[in-house]
């Protein structure tokens, strides 16, 4: 089986890797896996969109990982080779602006349409399939979440994290109601009154530029994310 590694220090599990009979693959794998925290199993799902996937544990800052430090990632291995796991998908979500498939981001954790200087608040309307959820919003923007990514940035503005469905969490705004959710196929309709904003998606660098007037959809995207899951190790994430 062909298998790419990405993270830090990857050479540590490149190494059980061959040694288990697995063939390193970069260009086409049939398993990535991530060796590192939330930053490298998001890299390695931006890398190999779709592909299974196995994040292992190297970082204190990952909650989905299976607990593999440097001593015991050869019975992590030991797993995938012997074909002991699971493999679970997880959906992601797309923002389109205005329409237009080439303004488009696909987000794993989130979309997040967030003000572009730091200094100055943005003014938006968010609408929950249709209906006005939170008008009038002054602040730092507005993210979507899936449930995976209930346990990152939504939950540093929200100190919430959801299991199934959509969260929009609202940030530093003048609202008191800090998030709302919905059903997963909900479409969640942002119109930006004045900005200057931006639209990204998980940890990556490219933003979209907003300009005032401009209307983001956000919603459950075709593609999925398909993670892999050791026996006896299940990621779970709680409400």
């Amino acid at each position: 089986m062909r298998v790419a590694v990405v993270g830090v220090e990857k050479s540590i599990v490149e190494k059980e890797i061959v040694r288990h009979g697995f063939v390193l693959d970069k260009l086409k794998p049939e398993i990535v896996v991530s060796f590192g925290g939330d930053g490298s199993a998001l890299v390695a799902e931006q890398l190999y969109p779709g592909v299974p996937r196995l994040t292992i544990k190297h970082s204190s800052n990952c909650e989905k990982c299976v607990v593999g430090e440097a001593h015991n990632v050869e019975s992590v291995i030991e797993k995938l080779k012997n074909n002991d796991y699971k493999i679970a998908e997880e959906f992601k979500v797309e923002g389109i602006v205005n329409g237009d498939s080439a303004k488009r981001l696909i987000g794993l954790n989130e979309i997040n349409v967030a003000h572009a200087v730091p200094t100055k608040a943005i003014r938006s309307d968010v609408f929950i399939n249709g209906k006005l959820a939170a008008g009038d919003l002054i602040g730092d923007g507005v993210l979507v979440a899936t449930p995976y990514g209930s346990t990152a940035y939504f939950r540093t503005i929200t100190g919430r994290k959801f299991s199934a469905g959509i969260g929009i969490a609202l940030n530093n705004t003048n609202k008191k109601t800090k998030y709302h959710f919905a059903d997963e196929n909900a479409e969640i309709k942002i119109k930006l009154n004045r900005g200057p904003a931006v639209m990204c998606a998980d940890n990556t660098t490219t933003m979209i530029p907003l300009k005032d007037g401009d209307v983001v959809i956000v919603r459950k995207a075709k593609e999925k994310a398909r993670l892999i899951e050791l026996v006896g190790e299940e990621r779970k994430i709680e409400i």
